[in-house]
């Protein structure tokens, strides 16, 4: 039976024709987008091809002469002398690769450049796993370099993190494939490469971490060494054991998964316990402290802060092998005689010899609160190789110049324990912070209208219930904010601080200096009694009261004056920077109140031949004594405690911390120049009764509430006494007799004064009946203007 055929629809046949018309549209359209595409990718990419042109044009010349010279850098004194040559370069023993075990270049392989042997210089993989990170990040964040690569930057290039760079870095890396084998250039590799504590080149680095050649190292002994290339300063066991035992078991991962050991080498080199070297004897470091925060700290936050250098690596191999001549401003007199004073057992309450690495771990153990018992603490007493407890730090500027003169981080300097020098460190500062967040502020702010405003001392209770106490636990009710500063009582700094607002408070502080505020602590009232979360450090207590010195303007301090290259060329010199953080007149008061607490307070032990303003301060328990002395040009910061303040306290501190800063002092006054704390236009010195702060009364003269002292100008105090009113006159009695009515008399001669008027007072506002500041035998407050309160004992101390 014949198919049966259906009849042809014209719609269908329409339908068909339409979409060929459509297609040959479309196929128009994607043409165009091609070539459109075609042109972008053709502009884009010369675009592309004449900035790589460019970065090509500006490689330095490929120049073997290089590949050996490194240079010797050099500190300087203040004077210009030469102190130090940072010749770590010079610690570097060359072997050649038939000397070095198959392991340890197979550790150095898996960690750094897994296809050494089967890319020419470039490893694309590598390269295109870095392009994609670095576009997911938006940034720059993986280089993906090989070892060819790594060793072109160091002998080449700077380690900036650029897209210029990194085109260099390849077409540098593809001259030293064709110039030199795989052999030669992992040879070249491994004698260059930098593993911290002044070891290059792997066979010094054996030597350094583990007192044995290169053919002696193990499976993970190679690892650990090549685990540190990443970051020599950090992933080094001496400064940072644990970082580096992470990142040992990286690279035995790596090469396990490679192949290059098997898995029962890889577990027993997990399982391996490490015996370290001794770390290298520092003896010949001369001033170590100040040469360790050199380096470290200063030159290395400087020199990668250049753009040209761009890195902390870059900036460390410039340090040891670029030939600078670094000229600082250390005192080396000066800086011998402070070493010479933290070594004196004599000047600490004690000396004992503590294991600190199992000081910590005990400490880790104790329960909140508890500090470590006596038998507890004897069991850690180790006098071959213990450290000497308690111990000190000390910082000595010069306040106008900003320029550092010598620092003590210690009792003496110790190799892997000294790393972070303790004036760096944090500790709690006691009343010494009082002057810089509390009574200067408030003397700028106005809350505190001069030395003799009355502040409250009776019981306070603040948030969550807390309620500070003097630390006699006695009240005195309204006391003048001159003898609550200089005798440190502790509510009414609280009470000024809470008047100011504490955010306030914080504000000036750290614009004075104190850089450790944590954001959360910005609204406790108890950082006026320098309960903080972190603490402070010497440098900062430093910083902040050289503001105080240096009539409220801020100079930063520093260490490095300037910095030339090997070819002469300055590259970076210090720029004095002066801020006026808090007016002349703000901080005048508070100088001449903490001049009040070295004359009346501190008895002679810093009375030598000049004004000198002080500061003391203790922390909860006594575990941290501070003392901060100065004079218009010299700030001395002082800190004792022990490492870890649980371990033990200092009662009575300030006796020691005055008997260092005497010692000090001594020395530097001797060539030092004697300047005075200038009083400067805006202070006045006037009569006030020291119960109300306003001006005094005959009723208050009789009450003895009298007293002449500073004021800001703008702020000093108009109104009359109103706490003492004159007393209501008796009345007469009522007599039959009538009384003759006398005419007032009167004194034509004499004009009326208004009330309030400040005393009348010399061309320079002094009142010449007032005791001076600064006089040969000053009259202590207590004494003047015919006052009968009772004197303050002395020997109540902060």
């Amino acid at each position: 039976m014949a198919e049966k055929r259906v009849a042809f629809d014209q719609n269908k046949r329409d339908k068909p024709f339409k979409g060929k018309k459509r297609s040959r549209i479309a196929g128009k359209v994607f043409k165009m987008l091609l070539l459109t595409l075609l042109l972008v990718f053709l502009i884009v990419g010369g675009v592309a091809a004449a900035r790589v042109v460019n970065y090509l044009n500006d490689t330095p010349s490929f120049d073997v002469s290089r590949l050996t010279k490194d240079q010797t850098s050099h500190v300087y004194d203040y004077h210009d002398e030469k102190v130090f040559s940072l010749h770590y370069v010079q610690n570097r023993i060359l072997v050649s690769l038939d000397e070095i075990p198959e392991h340890v270049l197979q550790a150095f392989i898996a960690i750094e450049d897994e296809r050494f042997h089967r890319h020419f210089g470039f490893d694309i993989i590598a390269s295109a796993r870095a392009a994609w990170a670095n576009f997911q990040a938006g940034a720059i964040v993986q280089g993906g370099s090989t070892i060819t690569q790594q060793l072109a930057q160091n002998y080449f290039l700077t380690k900036e993190v650029s897209y210029e760079r990194k085109v260099q870095e390849i077409w540098m890396a593809l001259q030293f494939e064709r110039k030199y084998s795989k052999e030669e250039i992992l040879e070249m590799y491994l004698n260059l490469i930098y593993f911290g504590n002044g070891a290059y080149g792997v066979e010094t680095a054996a030597r350094t971490y583990f007192d044995k050649g290169i053919g002696e190292l193990s499976v993970a002994e190679a690892a650990m060494l090549a685990a540190m290339v990443r970051l020599p300063n950090f992933y080094n066991p001496f400064n940072n054991e644990e970082a580096a035992l992470s990142r040992m078991r990286l690279v035995l991962a790596n090469m396990y998964r490679l192949g290059f050991i098997s898995e029962f080498v890889y577990r027993s080199a997990l399982n391996e316990e490490f015996v370290y070297a001794v770390p290298p004897d520092p003896e010949d470091l001369p001033f170590p402290h100040f040469i360790n925060y050199l380096v470290h700290e200063e030159l290395v936050r400087i020199l990668s802060a250049i753009p040209e250098i761009g890195s902390i690596d870059e900036a460390y191999r410039l340090i040891y092998t670029g030939g600078l001549h670094i000229y600082t401003t250390l005192d080396p007199a000066l800086q011998s005689h402070v070493e010479e004073l933290l070594r004196r057992d004599a000047l600490y309450p004690n000396t004992i010899y503590i294991n600190m690495t199992k000081a910590r771990e005990m400490i880790a153990s104790l329960a909140s609160g508890r500090d470590l018992t006596r038998a507890e603490l004897q069991s850690l007493v180790d006098p071959d190789g213990g450290v000497p407890q308690p111990q000190a730090a000390i910082v000595i500027a010069d306040p106008v110049t900003g320029r550092i003169k010598a620092l003590g981080g210690g009792r003496r300097y110790l190799k892997g324990i000294d790393v972070f020098p303790r004036f760096t460190s944090l500790r709690q500062t006691g009343s010494a912070i009082k002057p810089i967040i509390v009574y200067a502020p408030a003397f700028e702010e106005g809350v505190l209208a001069g030395a003799s405003t009355p502040l409250d001392d009776s019981p306070f209770t603040g948030p969550r219930g807390w309620q500070p106490q003097n630390f006699d636990l006695k009240f005195r009710g309204m006391i003048p904010a001159r003898e609550a500063l200089y005798i440190s009582y502790n509510v009414p700094a609280v009470r000024a601080f809470q008047a100011l607002g504490t955010r306030l408070g914080v504000r000036y502080a750290e614009r004075m200096g104190i850089s450790t505020i944590h954001p959360g602590e910005v609204d406790n009232l108890s950082l006026s009694l320098g309960a903080f979360t972190r603490g402070v450090s010497p440098l900062d207590m430093a910083q902040a009261y050289s503001v105080l010195a240096n009539s409220g303007v801020k100079v930063d301090l520093h260490v490095v004056r300037k910095i030339v290259n090997h070819d002469g060329v300055l590259i970076y010199e210090n720029q004095v920077n002066p801020r006026q953080v808090l007016s002349p007149q703000s901080a005048f008061i508070v100088n001449d109140i903490l001049q009040d607490f070295v004359r009346k307070y501190l008895g002679r032990n810093l009375q030598i031949d000049r004004p000198v303003a002080a500061k003391t301060g203790t922390s909860e328990n006594w575990n941290d004594v501070y003392l901060v002395a100065y004079t218009p040009n010299l700030v001395v910061s002082f800190w004792m405690g022990y490492d870890e303040p649980r371990i033990g306290s200092i009662r009575q501190g300030w006796r020691f911390s005055t008997n260092f800063v005497r010692e000090v002092l001594l020395r530097v006054f001797q060539t030092l120049e004697i300047k005075n704390f200038v009083r400067p236009p805006g202070v006045t010195r006037m009569e006030v009764c020291i119960e109300s702060g306003l001006v005094p009364t005959d009723v208050c003269r009789a009450a003895g509430t009298v007293r002449f002292d500073y004021f800001i100008e703008k702020h000093v105090p108009r109104v009359s006494c109103d706490v003492h009113a004159l007393p209501v006159p008796e009345p007469e009695e009522i007599t039959d007799e009538p009384v003759e009515e006398q005419p007032p008399e009167t004194d034509e001669s004499e004009e009326e004064q208004p009330a309030g008027d400040i005393p009348p007072e010399d061309s320079n506002g002094v009142n010449e009946d007032a005791p001076q500041s600064g006089d040969e035998s000053p009259l202590p407050w207590w004494e003047v203007a015919g006052s009968v309160r009772q004197r303050p004992n002395q020997a109540l101390l902060p």
